[in-house]
C-alpha cells in the first residue's frame, strides 16, 4: 500500500494526543474530585485499588504492561476498532497515575471555597466545572503535558492496532516506512519532539505550579 502524505500522519497524531489528552483529563479530574470532595462508603477502597494501580503500572516486576497487549487486542477487535482512531483513544481513557496526582491536588482547595459556592446556589457538577477545574489549572497542565508526551510518542500501541498506513500515527510511521537518516525521517522525529516543546514552554508557569502544589492529607 502506498505511504500516505506527510501532513495525514501528523494529523493522525493530532488528533489522538488531544483527544485522548482531553479524555484522560476529563476522566481523572471528574474521579478526582468525587474522591476528594465526597465522603462516601467504600471511598478509601476505591483510592487505596487506584494507588495500587499506580504501584503495579510503574514497577516492571509487578505487572509489565506488554501482558496487556494480547487480551486488548481480543477485545479491540471484538469491538471491530482495528485500524480506527477509537482503539487509540478509547482504552487509554483511564488514568490511575493522572487519578491520583489530581485527587492530591484537589485535596488542598480549602473547604470554604467549595461551602461559599454551594451557598451561592451552584449545583455539584457546577461546583465541579466552574471551581475545581479553574482551581487546579496548574494540576492539569502538567499531567496533560505528560500525557501528551506519552501519546505523542507512543510506538507500540499504535503499531499493534493499526496495519493500514492511512492511519499511522508519526512514531509509528518513522519506524514503519522512512529512515531516520533520510530527509523524511529526519522531518518526523522533528514533528516528534517540536509540539511537545512549543506545549511545554507555552504552559511551563502553570507545570512548574503543578509539580509544587501535589500534596498529602489524611482527608
Amino acid at each position: 500500500m502506498e505511504n500516505p502524505p506527510l501532513w495525514r500522519v501528523l494529523l493522525n497524531s493530532t488528533l489522538v494526543t488531544v483527544s485522548r489528552t482531553l479524555l484522560v483529563l476529563f476522566v481523572s479530574s471528574l474521579t478526582a474530585y468525587a474522591l476528594a470532595i465526597y465522603k462516601f462508603k467504600g471511598r478509601r477502597l476505591i483510592f487505596l485499588w487506584i494507588l495500587t494501580q499506580v504501584i503495579f503500572q510503574g514497577t516492571i516486576s509487578l505487572m509489565p504492561g506488554i501482558t496487556n497487549l494480547v487480551p486488548m487486542y481480543v477485545l479491540m477487535a471484538w469491538f471491530g476498532w482495528l485500524n480506527t482512531y477509537w482503539s487509540l483513544i478509547i482504552p487509554g481513557a483511564f488514568s490511575a497515575y493522572s487519578i491520583f496526582l489530581l485527587r492530591q491536588y484537589i485535596i488542598t482547595i480549602p473547604d470554604d471555597i467549595l461551602d461559599a459556592a454551594r451557598l451561592s446556589g451552584c449545583s455539584e457538577f457546577g461546583l465541579y466545572w466552574r471551581m475545581i477545574l479553574p482551581l487546579s489549572k496548574p494540576a492539569l497542565a502538567a499531567i496533560g503535558l505528560l500525557n501528551a508526551a506519552w501519546i505523542w510518542s507512543d510506538l507500540l500501541w499504535p503499531m499493534l492496532m493499526i496495519k493500514d498506513p492511512n492511519w499511522f500515527t508519526v512514531p509509528v510511521a518513522l519506524g514503519s516506512w522512512v529512515s531516520p537518516s533520510g530527509p523524511l525521517g529526519a522531518a518526523l522525529i522533528t514533528l516528534v519532539t517540536l509540539p511537545l516543546i512549543i506545549f511545554a514552554f507555552i504552559t511551563q508557569k502553570y507545570i512548574l505550579k503543578g509539580f509544587t502544589g501535589f500534596g498529602y492529607t489524611n482527608r
